[in-house]
Parts: structure tokens; sequence; C-alpha cells
């Protein structure tokens, strides 16, 4: 073996090799070993790991932005669907308002046979005096409410517990209230002023 052959510069020729003392032959060896490394440096694929690097990396950094966006578009899909969830609640508190409303509408409506049903209140608890018809008048206002109401001033009875139950029969109609009541002693008879109030529609 030649220096051309190995690098490695050996004293002597190849048929009378030089004495090798220690310090020489020690020479030789931490030169054969420098030889090794940069041949093992040479042959590494230095190339193909840092490729492999990069695209590992690469692929971290895919990674990462994809589960960021993931995140980003659920936390949108949460807020859309908390969003569509309080229309969907707004919706049907106004479509139970609005039967409510309706309701109360109705509640509300003027009854035409108002004042029969008063006399025939009368007329089923036994009353002498029969109520004569009234014209309502108008008491206040709230919104398209009018509070009407309907006074009877001369009403004389002998059992007051006769008169009290058609008071208590006349308030059963719906909406009709107990807004005022009077008792006067006469000598034979109880004279009663009575008044009721009820809340209408104004149209």
């Amino acid at each position: 073996m030649s220096r051309t052959d190995t690098g490695i510069s050996l004293p002597g020729t190849a048929d009378l090799p030089a004495p090798r003392s220690a310090a020489a032959v020690a020479d030789l060896l931490a030169q054969a070993g420098d030889l090794a490394d940069r041949a093992e440096r040479t042959n590494r694929p230095t190339s193909l790991i840092a490729l492999a690097s990069a695209a590992l990396v690469i692929a971290l950094c895919m990674v990462g932005y994809y589960a960021l966006a993931r995140v980003g578009a659920a936390s949108r899909y949460e807020q859309a669907n908390t969003k569509a969830n309080q229309v969907n609640l707004l919706v049907s508190r106004l479509q139970s308002f609005d039967k409510t409303n309706e309701a109360l509408r109705e509640q509300f409506a003027p009854l035409p046979n108002l004042q029969t049903l008063i006399t025939e209140a009368a007329t089923n608890a036994g009353l002498k005096s029969r109520p004569a018809a009234q014209t309502p008048v108008a008491s206040g206002t709230a919104g398209d409410l009018v509070r009407r109401t309907w006074r009877y001033n001369d009403i004389r009875e002998e059992s007051l517990e006769k008169a009290f139950d058609w008071i208590n029969r006349a308030v059963r109609i719906p909406g009709l209230e107990l807004t005022g009541l009077v008792v006067k002693p006469e000598a034979q008879n109880w004279k009663l002023e009575v008044t009721f109030g009820r809340w209408e529609r104004k149209n």
C-alpha cells in the first residue's frame, strides 16, 4: 500500500520498511483515524437528512396551521349556532306574545248584550227591582282600551241578601267589576247605588 492509495505517508520502501517506533505507529494510527472520519463524513447522506428534516418541519407547520384553522372554524360555528338559537328563542317569544296579546284583545272585546246579562243576573237572584238600562260612561283610557261604567242608582229591595246575590252574579260576567256601592236604609227597603265597570277595546 502506497501513499497514493492510503493517503498515509509510510517511511522506508516496500522492500525495506523503515523501523517503526512507538511514536511512529501512534502517528500512523492517528492519520488512519482522520482518514476514516473523513471517509465516513463523505459517505454520510447529509443532504437527505437535511431534506428530511426540512420536510418534517414543513409538515409540522402545516399540521399546526390546519389545527388552528380547525379550532377557529369550530369557534365560529359555535358562535353562529349560539346566535341562531338566540334568534329562534326570540322568534318563539314574539309568537307567544302575539298569541297572548290576541287572547287579551278578545278578553277586552265589548259585550253588546252586557246590560241584558246584568238584568238576567238580577232576575236569577230574585231581585224585585228591575235594573234599568244605563248609558255607559267612559271614565278612563289606557292605550286602545277604555274604562266604561254603568251606574244603577235606584235599586230598592227589602232583602240585602238578594241584592248582594245579584251583585255576585253580575261580577261573574267576563271583565265586569264592582266599582262602587252605596247602601242607604229607608222605611221599608234598602236603597242601593251600584256601579259596575269594565275595560273594553275602543274599536
